[in-house]
């Protein structure tokens, strides 16, 4: 009886090891998988942002490009954000750039992230306007959804044959597969960005993403 209770403790023990190793196990997996938050070293300038976003007489014309094949939906909802080059957005565009793995995640402070100006691309052509830009560097990103459609067979059935000889005989048999062909809609979401220069006043930039 001793024995069998001390069996049983140590099967208890192995089985508890066994949960707790699991566990630990687990808890490195999410943790390998959860990118760390990386923020710029700099400090933001708000100064050098208020100078860039004040108002000036530039302006960006700019068209969201049509991928081919794409539906008349494609520019449905597309916002357009552009955000000044400072020396904080720089860096925070340089730390975003070594995330290659997804191991970490660039982030910026909320006042920096505060510091851009959002338009609404033409739900027709996909054109965008920002106007009153002070000569300088701008970054700009849109997400843009588009619907797709793909054909697509599945095999739904099969059908048998035989071949006869000149008595009537069934002398060979084989299936083949029945299909019906499908249409597959579903969504796609790119991340599409550039760079942008406006070196003087006055000046129209045409610019394409």
């Amino acid at each position: 009886c001793y024995f069998f209770m001390k069996a049983n403790t140590m099967g208890r023990a192995k089985l508890l090891l066994l949960i707790f190793c699991m566990f630990c196990s687990s808890a490195f997996v999410n943790a390998q998988e959860e990118p760390v938050p990386v923020f710029p070293a700099s400090s933001f300038n708000k100064e050098q942002a208020d100078d860039m976003l004040n108002t000036g007489t530039a302006m960006l014309h700019g068209v969201v490009a049509k991928k081919k094949k794409n539906p008349d939906n494609t520019y449905l909802a597309i916002v357009v954000t552009l955000f000044p080059c400072t020396s904080y957005f720089d860096e925070w565009y340089e730390l975003n750039k070594k995330n290659k793995k997804g191991k970490t995640l660039a982030m910026m402070s909320p006042e920096a992230y505060s510091y851009r100006i959002l338009t609404k691309a033409s739900d027709k052509d996909g054109t965008f306007e920002f106007r009153n830009l002070k000569p300088g560097r701008y970054y700009l990103q849109t997400m843009v959804r588009q619907g797709k459609m793909q054909e697509m067979w599945n095999q739904v059935g099969t059908s048998t044959a035989g071949g006869y000889n000149i008595y009537g005989q069934a002398v060979t048999s084989y299936s083949r597969p029945i299909y019906e062909d499908f249409k597959l809609f579903y969504e796609t979401n790119e991340l599409v960005k550039t760079f942008v220069e406006v070196t003087s006043e006055g000046q129209v930039v045409n610019v394409k993403l």
